[in-house]
């Protein structure tokens, strides 16, 4: 009886341990549900209804009671959908998608934002704010935007609404994506949902290739580096400047490899059962200047913004001046999605000045017609540390932290603290150089090393995944980290 109870107890919801791709009980559910879908992945109608149903407990497991959240916005956006689809009025077809999008975002202002909205206006008023005891269900805005974008798509008329509440169900809910991307666009995934599924050799191999790559990333690289610079964030007037300055190029690293890393996870996942997801991340440090950037960074959530919000203000149609303001905007909203913070809104605004600057450099370079060969290095060092830099805000709990960080930096930093760094963080050093040079790798070399790993017979590849699973137990703290990007 105590052993039933203890697995009852595992499977109902906990606050305290939210079901993760790196944990041990998602992976045991994870391992039931592949030898369930090996039997069924042929019958279309047995596969959606298990796969829809299993990713709404795994968001069950994640966000508690607010998987019904995630019900009502399942059911409320098919039907609407529907009923703007049927409708042959424009006008009245316009004012039914304005209404779904405002309730959808409804959800995740009073979620995300109502505590950031009131403390604003307290603030205003010179009186004292509580904050309220709101919890933020894990993946909303991700969700949320995968809602928008399908209605929008279907008033439009870029796609036929779904066939049915299942299908609708299966791709909102589809949960390698479903807390915290890719964001997943319907005119991609719902095609997938009805195609005959082939299990190939290689592309299981490049499942298993990205799954490994991205517990890498993760729990390996990113979590070990979380330890230093959440001791450095936490105080950083603590620190020399030297020791902030590895804080920053640590952070730098350690968000790119937890995002990405659930991303090569979420992807690789997909793929072992037969499905798809866009690419989110392109080696994005590699980038020669702020646009490259951010098309390379977070790729489903910057093209999402740029189809869905900055082409439908004017886009680059309204003249070059209210390009430039559209462009701004678009990544105010940007910064603003990535949390209720002034910061993060200060963060937002520096990417889109960024944005406006290059674009009259490039335009300048042009007509002056200034040596490349200088430019291009030149490009990346500036582009790659102007990032890192704003990542400072971005990772510091509050403005005031983020300028001692910086101050440490700037009016602080003696290099004579490099060899005690080494000596002292040796095993911290070792994996950020790892870290980067795994990411600065040219993408031919890593295409060619995905393929070479397929070719490997199976036992190779367990005895690699058990390697780097040894790896994260030596390696982890005393819990399973969660991922950064939940809290968005």
């Amino acid at each position: 009886m105590y052993v039933l109870e203890k697995i009852w107890q595992t499977l109902l919801y906990n606050p305290k341990e939210p079901l993760l791709f790196n944990s041990g009980l998602f992976l045991a559910l994870f391992t039931v549900l592949i030898a369930i879908y090996a039997f069924i992945y042929n019958h279309q109608r047995a596969r959606i209804l298990f796969v829809t149903i299993f990713s709404f407990y795994f968001y069950y497991k994640s966000s508690g009671v607010y998987v019904l959240l995630l019900v009502f916005c399942t059911i409320f956006n098919y039907y609407w959908a529907i009923y703007i689809h049927q409708t042959a009025s424009h006008q009245r077809r316009t004012w039914l998608m304005i209404f779904s999008t405002v309730l959808n975002v409804s959800f995740l202002i009073y979620f995300k934002y109502t505590n950031f909205l009131l403390a604003n206006l307290y603030y205003l008023v010179s009186a004292d704010f509580q904050k309220l005891d709101i919890f933020l269900p894990i993946g909303i805005s991700f969700y949320t935007f995968q809602t928008i974008s399908y209605v929008i798509d279907v008033y439009w008329r870029k796609i036929e609404p779904c066939r049915n509440v299942w299908d609708f169900a299966f791709y909102l809910s589809y949960f390698p994506q479903l807390v915290a991307g890719p964001i997943v666009r319907a005119s991609d995934f719902l095609p997938q949902i009805h195609q005959t599924i082939v299990l190939r050799r290689a592309q299981i191999g490049e499942g298993i290739f990205l799954i490994i790559k991205g517990l890498i990333k993760k729990a390996i690289i990113a979590d070990y580096i979380a330890q230093y610079v959440d001791l450095v964030y936490k105080n950083p007037n603590n620190y020399s400047g030297f020791e902030n300055l590895m804080a920053m190029y640590g952070y730098a690293l350690q968000i790119y490899c937890d995002f990405s890393g659930y991303s090569d996870m979420a992807i690789g996942i997909a793929l072992i059962m037969g499905f798809r997801l866009m690419e989110n991340f392109r080696s994005p440090y590699n980038s020669l200047d702020i646009t490259e950037f951010w098309r390379r960074w977070h790729i489903s959530l910057s093209s999402w913004l740029r189809d869905y919000i900055y082409i439908p203000m004017g886009g680059n149609r309204k003249g070059e001046e209210k390009q430039w303001l559209f462009l701004f905007l678009t990544m105010l909203i940007g910064g603003l999605w990535h949390g209720a913070d002034w910061k993060f809104v200060f963060w937002g605004a520096m990417h889109g000045i960024a944005l406006f600057v290059h674009k009259i450099f490039s335009q300048t370079a042009r007509d002056l017609q200034w040596n490349q060969n200088f430019l291009t290095p030149l490009g990346w060092i500036i582009t790659f540390h102007y990032v890192c830099f704003l990542w400072i805000f971005f990772r510091a709990e509050s403005f005031d932290l983020a300028w001692q960080s910086i101050n440490r930096m700037v009016f602080h930093l003696d290099w004579a603290y490099f060899l005690p760094f080494i000596e002292t963080r040796g095993l911290l050093f070792l994996l950020m150089i790892i870290g980067y040079f795994l990411h600065f790798v040219a993408e031919t070399d890593k295409r060619q090393a995905q393929q070479y790993f397929g070719t490997l017979p199976i036992y190779a590849k367990a005895i690699i995944l058990v390697l780097v699973v040894q790896t994260i137990l030596q390696l982890q703290s005393a819990e399973v980290q969660p991922f950064i990007y939940f809290q968005f």
